[in-house]
């Protein structure tokens, strides 16, 4: 083997050892899981949160996929979260995270907790883990007003491709503002669609888009819930 031919053979392998982490977010497989966040409610708190914490995780893996990142579908990603053991406060924690990425087949899985006040701010705490080595590869939190929980979202998105080392183009934008009540009712009616209810989810839907055309996530999942 002459040294022009060892040359290219050397050159090749490189490449090789080089690529993986871009090609499996390119990839069909499904490179990242993102489970629905933990709701932390404040003591004495009467409004009703119940179906954010699915809100945030279907924007935040639709933000990631619209910038050509692979991610897991939303419905086994519920199915196998809802099997894993939670700690003592009854929350999702990274071993439960990992373990059912590990089911979905995911090389990251992104998981978190969200939290509000009585004046109206909320706190996101989000963290990517690697699912083979466990290791956790970024850790974020992100604070504003209610409202501005899909900006903040699309931040976490690109963020955590650049930490993970994910190929990710620039996503089509999303609403960067909607009520939190509107956001609530949104991951309400994912969870009902989930659970085959087309009638709940439907009436939730049409009501958020009749309040908020713009939101584009909610004419989808109506028609989708329409979808004979």
């Amino acid at each position: 083997m002459n040294r022009i031919a060892r040359l290219a053979m050397a050159i090749a392998a490189t490449t090789a050892l080089a690529a993986p982490r871009t090609i499996a977010a390119q990839g069909t497989g499904q490179a990242v899981a993102v489970a629905p966040f933990n709701l932390h409610e404040a003591r004495g708190d009467a409004r009703d949160f119940h179906g954010v914490g699915t809100a945030i995780a279907d924007l935040l893996a639709a933000d990631l996929r619209a910038g050509g990142v692979s991610v897991a579908d939303r419905g086994p990603v519920q199915r196998t979260v809802a099997l894993q053991a939670r700690g003592r406060d009854g929350l999702l924690g990274r071993q439960g995270a990992v373990a059912a990425a590990k089911v979905l087949g995911a090389q990251h899985v992104i998981y978190g907790g969200f939290a509000a006040d009585q004046a109206g701010n909320v706190r996101l705490d989000a963290r990517a883990v690697n699912v083979g080595s466990g290791a956790v590869e970024a850790t974020e939190r992100l604070q504003g007003h209610g409202d501005e929980i899909p900006m903040l979202v699309q931040q976490l998105a690109a963020r955590f491709a650049s930490a993970m080392s994910l190929a990710r183009s620039a996503g089509a934008p999303q609403s960067a503002s909607l009520p939190l009540r509107a956001l609530a009712d949104y991951g309400k009616a994912l969870e009902a669609l989930d659970r085959g209810d087309r009638a709940g989810a439907r009436a939730l839907l049409q009501g958020l888009v009749q309040e908020h055309p713009d939101f584009a996530p909610a004419r989808a999942a109506l028609a989708a819930a329409s979808d004979r």
